[in-house]
């Protein structure tokens, strides 16, 4: 990722741009007259801000005291005398790390200072083992370097030890700063007695470049990294200029990296590292992005660094460290043709490959990737999606694309002319230009740009009836206007390709969302204890596995020292002491308007720099049980919103007013994310709730939120065993993992015996805590389809219940067949013809080869894994006996089970989830499914589920890798899941045509 010129001035062209309307506003073209203005197109967000960077240190020493020690200012000092940032940006804050290889907690706040009294104007390190990261990370310019200055003094007073200074680059903000960790992507160390020496993570204490200058009581030094094929470091070091070339499993040098700067002192105990002249020289950073770090809401890849030898060709690898935004997200390949879901060609999309590094690449012709959560809107209705395509690389002719696309739909194709997109730009090689929605191309104004080796694409959308859209392309915008159709408020984002000749390679680079939905955060509730006079931090024990921690702030006396040690927008604050008033328990009374403007103008003060650390502010906690009205609970959101403009606000309610008829107790319209207190309840109870929050939501654009329990002294829980909190905590998550509009499980909450007392609960959300914060991919849920006899057709869905391919199959009285033929991937569609008792059973392409013949007449076909070896083969059920005959070689039968009674259907499913196909059977009379967990011996477990007349089928509708049965009703063409082993139904999806049903991973 180079952050060009090109791109930083895109957004300024939005100026010139010619509305469009695809629709014509009325007969003859008049334009009605409104009682209000026509809402504006929308306008690309800025996303790829970045500036250079300079720390003079150069403060009073007074402010060298508790509780941030002059780090980061505080006290009235918000670094900008430091700093001097461009009028309307804000300085960047610093975060205390631990700079050790053992753990990953932060020294003391006083280990690390600026402008200590004995060192004024420096950055000061006491004794030990400690570093600090920059709030912003340090990213390349155009001609592909970022330099690195400062002046470092190792051990003062001292020329000869071998105590040293670090300063590392590391892709990930969760780095512990420390020289040789496995996640330092470049790290320098400057000995006392003038040794240097690069390392590069995981190459243990060997470094693979070392040198020397002239000791010296202090070190000018500069480090400049080029991202591009020399893989140079070019370092000078008091006038000395050193070069030295990366190792060889270093492909290219990140082109966007935390920087750590870092000391090792054990010897004398009066030794302190400093960095900085005293003078104003300080630390300077050629160019930071600012953009990554601006709010909680951006996800941006840079496609750094990652790992590509690996099964998915480093597609998912790295994902919490190349994105350096607060919010991770994981990608899954798609064919990226147009039809129906087939898999993509092995290696037909890669990360970081060794021919193409630092990018995600396409070298097998189409494909194309999802992200696996959405964009989505923000309060004002829109979002941004931006991303650098290079349709070939090294031509600027031929009509060879690449596209970004916006789908409706949570799995698909992945083609930009699928019925699923919103809308998807496909770019050409010569720079000529095509819009898509919906499988139809739209009338573009500008339908060509000048041809170049790549194009920053950026598109636009607006939620509501306006249907309106802004696209640009390298500066120009395209298109702005009415599109035909309304645009989702959660759109998947989708790159493809499109190559016709062997040797052409598409890239994409530096994708960047304005707002990012789906379960991106996680964190605790009182992450330092609101409550009583002592007030223990606890978040080293969880900060491994969360990154958006709550700290409430009961009361003023809670210290903000926690916000030294938070990272870059990761911390959600309270602000009661603020705005509210104790009085009676349970009544909380707002303060006067003009006070809690005073106050929380203070705490921004006392806050100073340290301000960029907070992503989220919490609202009353449960506003209306402590007695607010709603016209109180809404003048105190646009007060903190004043504020805290670009900060997410938290509102959340007790069950009880959650519960209030309708049009009660709404939430305020500035709040952000909304949820619910109520612990230790099953799925049903959960997802009824969700059902009445939703209703007090007063803009569709909010978001919501759920609070899962590890405390014992929740409501509801103390009679709760361990091992009940842990399952209602899976509950939770499997909830959230449903709606794409549910972003936060904030637990609550965290205290000092934790882990000991609740091992099971702690260990099962430090599980789902780390795959939320590293975006772990995890299997796609199913979803359906129908098959049409009269014409054959084959209609496939999404998850989420969007279109997404038609076409047709077979012959008019064949039976259709979903399974994974050739091994694992995602389902394709095969049939069965009775006449002839052949299955037809597509190859890795989605071809037929020759039919398998199996069987006698009158069977029912069914297939499925039934030995657990990856792949699905074919078997039949025999009504005239009632017994299940299931092939392994799709030859001759190797597993023989009755089971049933006459008149009972057939069904198989992988009830357990050990990856092996069993057989059920379903009695229509009664509605319930015999389930039986073996081929081989008869276990059976028994569910009722669905009504009379509904057509039994099975899915893994949460993902978990276990089947659950369903229903699918032909009156209204609606399908319904249920969870693993009960009859809550925790999926529904509807068809437009009724046929008969079709249940797949369609990825």
């Amino acid at each position: 990722m180079i952050l060009t010129p090109r791109v930083r001035g895109a957004l300024g062209a939005a100026a010139t741009a010619l509305t469009l309307a695809l629709i014509p506003a009325g007969p003859g073209g008049a334009t009605a007259v409104a009682d209000a203005a026509p809402k504006p197109p929308p306008k690309p967000a800025n996303l790829t801000a970045t500036r250079a960077f300079h720390d003079t240190f150069q403060q009073s020493h007074a402010l060298a005291t508790a509780p941030f020690y002059g780090l980061n200012g505080g006290l009235d000092n918000d670094l900008t005398a430091r700093q001097s940032p461009p009028a309307g940006e804000h300085a960047i804050s610093y975060t205390r790390v631990s700079g050790r290889w053992w753990t990953a907690e932060p020294a003391g706040s006083q280990v690390v200072q600026v402008s200590r009294p004995d060192r004024p104007d420096r950055l000061v390190f006491g004794n030990g083992i400690s570093a600090v990261m920059l709030g912003a990370p340090a990213v390349a310019d155009e001609t592909g370097t970022y330099t690195v200055s400062t002046v470092v003094d190792p051990s003062v007073g001292d020329t000869t030890s071998q105590e040293w200074a670090s300063i590392v680059l590391s892709r990930s903000h969760r780095s512990a700063g420390y020289v040789t960790n496995a996640d330092v992507d470049l790290g320098l160390t400057v000995k006392s007695n003038g040794e240097l020496a690069l390392y590069h993570g995981g190459g243990g204490e060997t470094a693979f470049w070392s040198g020397q200058v002239t000791p010296a009581a202090g070190y000018a030094v500069s480090l400049t990294v080029s991202t591009g094929a020399d893989r140079t470091v070019t370092l000078t070091v008091n006038g000395t200029t050193l070069t030295a070339t990366a190792p060889p499993s270093v492909t290219r040098w990140p082109s966007s990296a935390y920087l750590y700067l870092g000391a090792y002192l054990q010897a004398d105990p009066s030794k302190v590292t400093t960095f900085g002249d005293g003078a104003g020289r300080g630390l300077s950073v050629s160019r930071i992005d600012t953009s990554a770090v601006a709010s909680a809401r951006p996800l941006v890849d840079t496609f750094d660094g990652a790992p590509s030898s690996t099964a998915d060709f480093g597609l998912n690898q790295d994902l919490s460290a190349r994105q350096p935004s607060l919010l991770s997200g994981n990608y899954v390949a798609e064919s990226g043709v147009n039809g129906l879901v087939t898999n993509p060609v092995p290696g037909a999309v890669q990360v970081n490959s060794p021919a193409h590094p630092n990018v995600l690449s396409f070298p097998q012709g189409t494909a194309a990737v999802r992200l696996t959560k959405p964009a989505t809107a923000n309060l004002d209705g829109d979002y941004t999606v931006r991303a650098e395509l290079t349709p070939v690389v090294g031509s600027t002719t031929g009509t060879d694309w690449a596209s970004l696309a916006v789908s409706r739909a949570s799995n698909g194709t992945g083609a930009v002319d699928a019925p699923d997109v919103a809308l998807g730009l496909r770019v050409q090689a010569d720079g000529g230009l095509a819009l898509h929605q919906g499988g139809t191309t739209l009338t573009l104004p500008v339908p060509t740009v000048p041809a170049a080796p790549s194009y920053e694409v950026s598109l636009t959308l607006a939620t509501g009836p306006e249907k309106l859209a802004t696209v640009t392309v390298n500066g120009t915008t395209v298109f702005t206007g009415a599109t035909t159709a309304e645009l989702p408020r959660d759109g998947y984002v989708v790159l493809g390709s499109h190559t016709t000749a062997p040797g052409r390679v598409t890239t994409v680079d530096d994708l960047r969302i304005s707002m990012l939905g789906g379960l991106g955060y996680y964190g605790y509730y009182g992450a330092v204890e609101p409550l009583g006079t002592i007030h223990p931090d606890y978040t080293r024990e969880f900060a491994g596995w969360t990154n958006f921690n709550g700290y409430g702030r009961d009361a003023d006396d809670v210290s903000l020292d926690f916000l030294d040690r938070c990272l870059p927008v990761s911390c959600v604050l309270g602000v009661n002491p603020e705005t509210v008033t104790p009085g009676i328990d349970p009544v909380l009374t707002p303060k006067p308007d003009d006070v809690v403007t005073k106050n929380l103008d203070d705490l921004k003060k006392r806050i100073g720099a340290n301000l960029d650390k907070i992503g989220a502010v919490y609202l009353t906690d449960e506003a209306y049980y402590h007695r607010m009205s709603p016209a109180q609970a809404e003048q105190q959101a646009e007060l903190v919103r004043a504020a805290f403009p670009d900060k997410l606000l938290i509102f959340d309610y007790a069950e009880g007013d959650v519960t209030a008829g309708p049009g009660l107790n709404l939430a305020p319209r500035q709040a952000d994310i909304v949820g619910f207190n109520r612990y230790c309840q099953g799925r049903d109870t959960v997802q009824n709730l969700l059902e009445k929050l939703r209703s007090k939501l007063t803009s569709a654009n909010q978001h919501l939120m759920l609070y899962p329990e590890v405390h014992k002294g929740s409501t509801g829980c103390g009679d709760k065993t361990d091992a009940q909190m842990a399952a209602f905590n899976a509950e939770y998550e499997a909830v959230a993992a449903q709606d794409p509009r549910i972003v936060y499980l904030h637990p609550f909450r965290w205290v000092d015996n934790t882990a000991a007392t609740l091992p099971l609960t702690a260990a099962h959300e430090q599980a789902a805590g780390r795959a939320i914060v590293n975006a772990t991919p995890t299997r796609r849920p199913s979803s359906v389809g129908v098959y049409q006899a009269a014409d054959r057709s084959v209609t496939q869905t999404s998850h989420n219940g969007v279109t997404i391919a038609r076409a047709t199959l077979g012959a008019q009285d064949d039976v259709p067949l979903v399974g994974h033929w050739n091994g694992p991937g995602v389902d394709t569609v095969g049939y069965y013809r009775p006449s002839t008792r052949e299955f037809f059973l597509p190859g890795p392409d989605g071809t037929f080869g020759a039919p398998v013949k199996y069987g006698n007449i009158d069977d029912v076909p069914v297939v499925g894994d039934w030995s657990g070896r990856g792949r699905t083969t074919i078997g039949v059920y025999r009504p005239s006996d009632q017994t299940f005959y299931l092939s392994d070689d799709n030859v001759t039968a190797k597993y023989h089970r009755k089971l049933g009674n006459p008149g009972w259907k057939p069904l198989v499913g992988d009830w357990d989830g050990n990856g092996t196909t069993t057989v059920a059977v379903y009695d229509p009379q009664t509605r319930i499914f015999h389930l039986n967990n073996s081929n081989e011996t008869e276990n059976v477990q028994d569910i009722t589920y669905g009504n009379l007349g509904d057509i039994p089928v099975k899915g893994d509708w949460d993902g978990t890798g276990i089947d659950s049965v369903g229903v699918y009703r032909p009156s209204d063409g609606s399908f319904s899941g249920a969870a693993v082993g009960g009859d809550v139904t925790v999926h529904r999806a509807t068809v437009t045509t009724n046929g008969t049903p079709l249940v797949g991973n369609w990825g």
